[in-house]
């Protein structure tokens, strides 16, 4: 029964069964697509609820910056207003000194009013003067600060001057050990002299006491820093005005916060995304304050800012694990019913492949896909039987056909010389030869015999095609060349060749053909003469290397007769070597399908010029099997090596 429901679990003599890979495949399409949808539907959200977070900080950081710019609004109109009285009144010092306290009183924002006037100014009155009107307690203190503190090195005065604008000073601790900022003008007379520059202070509380009354919630705050990164309003009081954004960033290895503190001090307004040890990911919104400077930044801990998108994510977790859960039992109860008759076919299947071919067949209930499949098992086990008997037959014709290469492949090697060295009592040269078929049997041969005492010809052949026609030319041609040659024992090689030629034409109605060569050498003084027809020209091998003999006219063997041949001659040196090969040696294929060709032949015959007949032979034999690296070998293989000489069996000797 759990099988049946739940088909996926090995039974120890298969693997995962069709159903549970269906149920599988179920699942994992459904699940991806209902994947899919849930994380596009929570990538799709969370975007929106981060675009809300935006809106919303922005909201509040504008209503936030109306606000705080409410009272330096104030400190800048209450200074230009004394600037003002000041340019068209010029009132005296006592008079200039009540108007600052009244101006004072009227605007509680403001926490002084002072007035530095320039040492070399037009007006006598104010040469040496620098009224200042303060608040102390709860009343306004005036006072001449000229015989307190060189009001001309502040930076309240020389910052205007220098700059020749309106502007903040950066924050600065007051007399009472308070944050200020203070916001001055510089005063030019009628002539553009500089006269004085007027300033307005204020408390730094209370404006940052805006950030904290500010309706954030939660686990957020609000922080400001100025141009250069100081921060004046922060929860860490320890922070103000004695830690930038860069030191704290310094101090707890936060490459984040530089990246923000850069942002803000270039007056950029947006969002950025931090990450704090303690409190995790952060969203941070910033922008910059009025005309300040300054910028404002609001922090919020991540998975408050998007609580509703997490609350969402887990139930909708929780709502596809199960949907996944069921959907997994039903595809696997479904697929368990589907594959229920598959697996009584495979039941009778495995007993068919056992060898049971009487093995029953479930029966077919429906002409559904499984129905169809049941009776092609059925129409499956007649034509396997049938096959079989077959097969037995083909088997054993094919064992016979077998033998019987296997027996002509003894019998084709037979035919060509395979003692080394042939003539061993014959110190004047040195031979040695080989041939390897493609397939069982081939069209190559080779031969040597003596015509006299003191001439010996060489031959060697490659007959068109492979397999058991070209084993029969091939055997036919020896035959013919060796009657030939020895009903004339000094025929002339193109003699010779017309002769075989002629005899190969007689009734070949197949026109099969071969290619021949024919080399006559004078053991005595090394002369020899040679005829080709249509086969690769044999290679002199001596002192300056390998070298092709002189071509000479030649048709290839059997499909005509009445054909001409040229002869060529030529002379051994003590030492020197003739090499016969047919093209199974140029024509070798590597691995990647390149030939060997002529000329790499001819260099490695160069390379092993010095070597004995029999120790070249092998080693081209070794160097086309490397060349070969284990490629199929496309034709048959036959290589003949004669060396002349009494140098010949030195290197014979010395190769072994």
């Amino acid at each position: 029964m759990i099988d049946r429901l739940f088909p996926f679990f090995p039974d120890g003599r298969r693997g995962v069964s069709i159903a549970a890979r269906l149920a599988l495949m179920i699942v994992l399409g459904v699940g991806a697509l209902f994947s899919a949808i849930v994380l596009y539907g929570y990538f799709t959200s969370r975007a929106a609820l981060e675009r809300e977070f935006a809106e919303r900080m922005e909201n509040l950081g504008r209503a936030a910056e109306n606000e705080f710019l409410r009272i330096p609004g104030i400190a800048e109109s209450a200074t230009r207003d004394l600037a003002e009285v000041l340019l068209q009144f010029s009132p005296p010092p006592e008079k200039l000194a009540e108007t600052m306290k009244r101006l004072l009183e009227s605007h509680p924002d403001i926490s002084a009013l002072t007035i530095g006037f320039s040492r070399e100014g037009a007006d006598p009155r104010y040469g040496n003067y620098c009224p200042d009107a303060s608040r102390e307690g709860g009343s306004v203190r005036l006072r001449d600060l000229a015989g307190e503190v060189d009001w001309t090195v502040q930076e309240w005065y020389q910052l205007p001057l220098q700059m020749g604008r309106a502007l903040w000073t950066e924050p600065f601790f007051g007399e009472g050990g308070g944050l200020m900022v203070s916001y001055a003008i510089p005063v030019y007379d009628a002539s553009w002299r500089y006269l004085a520059t007027v300033c307005a202070s204020l408390e730094l509380h209370r404006l940052a006491g805006v950030f904290s009354a500010m309706p954030i919630g939660g686990r957020g705050y609000a922080f400001m820093i100025t141009g250069d990164g100081t921060f004046v309003s922060h929860p860490r009081r320890e922070l103000l005005m004695r830690e930038t954004m860069f030191s704290v960033a310094e101090m707890e290895d936060r490459t984040d916060l530089v990246d923000l503190g850069r942002r803000m001090i270039r007056g950029e307004t947006g969002t950025a995304s931090l990450y704090d040890p303690l409190r995790g990911r952060l969203m941070v919104f910033f922008r910059p304050v009025g005309a300040m400077g300054w910028s404002i930044g609001i922090l919020f801990p991540e998975e408050e800012a998007l609580a509703d998108i997490t609350r969402l994510r887990r139930v909708q977790g929780l709502l596809g694990l199960g949907g996944l859960i069921a959907l997994v039992v039903a595809g696997l109860f479904i697929s368990g019913r589907i594959s229920g008759p598959i697996r009584l076919l495979k039941d009778s299947a495995a007993r068919l492949a056992s060898g049971d071919l009487e093995a029953p067949l479930p029966p077919v209930a429906a002409r559904d896909e499984v129905g169809l499949l049941t009776a092609s098992f059925a129409s499956m086990r007649d034509d396997l039987v049938l096959h079989l008997e077959r097969l037995k037959t083909e088997i054993a014709v094919r064992e016979r056909v077998a033998g019987e290469l296997d027996i002509a492949r003894s019998i084709q090697m037979s035919l060509v010389p395979r003692t080394f060295p042939p003539f061993p009592d014959d110190r004047r040269f040195d031979l040695h030869a080989c041939l390897e078929p493609a397939r069982e049997i081939g069209g190559d041969f080779y031969d040597f015999f003596l015509a006299d005492d003191d001439h010996l010809l060489l031959v060697i052949g490659d007959v068109s095609g492979k397999g058991i026609p070209a084993a029969l030319f091939m055997a036919v041609t020896r035959s013919f060349v060796k009657a030939l040659a020895s009903d004339d024992g000094r025929l002339s090689p193109a003699k010779l060749m017309a002769a075989v030629n002629d005899r190969l034409a007689e009734g070949n109605d197949a026109c099969m053909f071969v290619t021949l060569c024919f080399i006559l050498v004078d053991l005595r003084d090394g002369s020899f003469t040679y005829a080709c027809g249509g086969h690769p020209l044999p290679r002199l091998i001596d002192a300056d290397g390998a070298t092709p003999l002189p071509r000479v006219a030649g048709a290839l063997a059997g499909p005509a007769g009445g054909v001409k041949f040229g002869e060529g001659t030529g002379r051994l040196r003590d030492g020197a070597a003739l090499l016969l090969f047919t093209d199974g040696v140029t024509e070798a294929l590597d691995p990647d399908g390149r030939l060997l060709g002529e000329e790499t032949m001819d260099r490695w015959l160069a390379e092993a010029r010095d070597l004995g007949a029999e120790a070249l032979v092998r080693e081209m034999r070794r160097r086309l099997a490397a060349f070969a690296n284990g490629a199929e070998q496309s034709d048959d293989i036959t290589i003949l090596c004669f060396r002349y000489g009494a140098s010949s069996l030195r290197a014979s000797i010395q190769a072994f």
